[in-house]
C-alpha cells in the first residue's frame, strides 16, 4: 500500500500537481484577486484616502450602505461626496473583516465597521455585505446591518456586552 501512495506522490511531481497546490490553497484562503481588491479599500479607508478608496470602485458603483434604510449611492461623483462627508466624521477607523469568501465573482464579508467619531463616541456596528465586480472594480456594493445600533451609538449608548462578544472574534 506505501508503495501505491509514493506511485502517486512520484506520478503528481512528475505532472506538475504538487506545484499547483500552494495556488490552490491560496484561492481557498480567501486571497482572490477580489478580496485583495476589497482589501485595498479597507487598507485605504483606514488611512482615510477617499482616491484610494475610489480608485478600487467601478465608475457607475452602486452602494447600498444602509442595509436599505436610504436609497442606494450611485456613482463615483455621489460616492467621493458621501465618502468626504463621512471622513470628517469618523475618527480611528477600525474596520475589520471576521469572514470573507469570493463564490463566482461575488465577495460575500462579515466584519465590523467600528470607529470613534468627531466628538469620541464609539460607534460599532457588525454587519454582512455582498460585493459584485465588473473589470476588477467593486461595482455593486450591498451591506446589511441594524441602523439603531449606528443611531444608538452616535447617541452615546455604549457598546452592549452581547456585541462586544461579536467583535471578539479573530479577523482575518
Amino acid at each position: 500500500m506505501i508503495a501505491g501512495r509514493r506511485t502517486v506522490m512520484a506520478g503528481a511531481v512528475a505532472t506538475g500537481f504538487l506545484a499547483a497546490l500552494p495556488a490552490m490553497a491560496k484561492e481557498r484562503t480567501g486571497m482572490s484577486k477580489n478580496i485583495e481588491t476589497l482589501r485595498r479599500v479597507i487598507a485605504a479607508w483606514h488611512d482615510a484616502d477617499v482616491e484610494g478608496v475610489l480608485a478600487n470602485l467601478h465608475d457607475d458603483i452602486i452602494w447600498n450602505n444602509s442595509g436599505g434604510i436610504r436609497a442606494p449611492i450611485r456613482g463615483k461623483a455621489v460616492m467621493r461626496k458621501t465618502l468626504e462627508a463621512m471622513k470628517g466624521r469618523i475618527r480611528n477607523n477600525r474596520w475589520r473583516l471576521f469572514d470573507v469568501a469570493d463564490s463566482d465573482g461575488k465577495v460575500w464579508m462579515e466584519g465590523v465597521d467600528e470607529f470613534d467619531t468627531a466628538d469620541g463616541k464609539r460607534v460599532a456596528i457588525p454587519y454582512c455585505g455582498i460585493l459584485e465586480y465588473e473589470d476588477g472594480l467593486i461595482k455593486h456594493w450591498r451591506e446589511y446591518f441594524d441602523g439603531r445600533l449606528q443611531e444608538m451609538h452616535v447617541a452615546g449608548e455604549p457598546v452592549s456586552e452581547h456585541v462586544e462578544a461579536m467583535l471578539a472574534r479573530p479577523t482575518v
